[in-house]
Parts: structure tokens; C-alpha cells; sequence
């Protein structure tokens, strides 16, 4: 229930419910992505981070840090390897097509 998603915390003065912070960053650059917090996980959870993906492409490494905001030595780190292709020209003029749609004539 409810009292589920407290967090264990004698020394803090109110109830404290469970959370967690979906880090992305690229470290090598020491580069923040993306940022999101996600509160109380029962049992199984899906939750979708967005970002941009770099403009040049290559191959580049992310790291995404699962990190509570209670406990201590919970926290987890994943390394994802993305390999970024250049964007075909059918979606690059998709894209200008869909910002000219978007302007606003004044």
C-alpha cells in the first residue's frame, strides 16, 4: 500500500516517499542529456527518457545512471552505445517541411 513507498529515514522530520533519477549524460564530454525523476517503483516499471541524438555522426557512448534519492549503494550505471547514420534526404526535407508548416505569418 501506500506506507509501500516510504522511504526509511529515522533522522529526517516527515515521511519520505521513494524516488528515483534517470541520469543521461555522455561523460567523456561531461555532458548532461537528459534528466528525469521517477517516483515510486513497486515492482515492474517502464518509463521513456527522450533526447536528441548528436548531429554528427559516429559512434558515441551514453551513460545512464539510475540513482535514488533515499538510499545509499542502490545506484546503477549503464553504458549504451549508439551509432548515429546520417539522416536521408527524405526525412531531412520532411523536417524543413514540417518547420515551414509550423511559422506563424505576421
Amino acid at each position: 500500500g501506500k506506507q509501500d513507498r516510504h522511504a526509511i529515514t529515522p533522522r529526517f522530520p516527515k515521511s519520505k516517499d521513494e524516488g528515483w533519477f534517470l541520469i543521461l549524460g555522455e561523460v567523456d564530454k561531461r555532458e548532461l542529456i537528459a534528466l528525469k525523476r521517477v517516483g515510486y517503483v513497486r515492482n515492474h516499471h517502464v518509463v521513456s527518457i527522450s533526447f536528441y541524438t548528436p548531429e554528427v555522426p559516429g559512434r558515441y557512448i551514453y551513460t545512464l545512471y539510475f540513482m535514488s534519492d533515499c538510499y545509499l549503494g542502490l545506484d546503477q550505471q549503464y553504458d549504451i552505445h549508439l551509432h548515429v547514420t546520417p539522416a536521408s534526404v527524405s526525412a531531412q526535407a520532411d523536417e524543413i517541411s514540417d518547420a515551414l508548416t509550423d511559422l506563424e505569418v505576421k
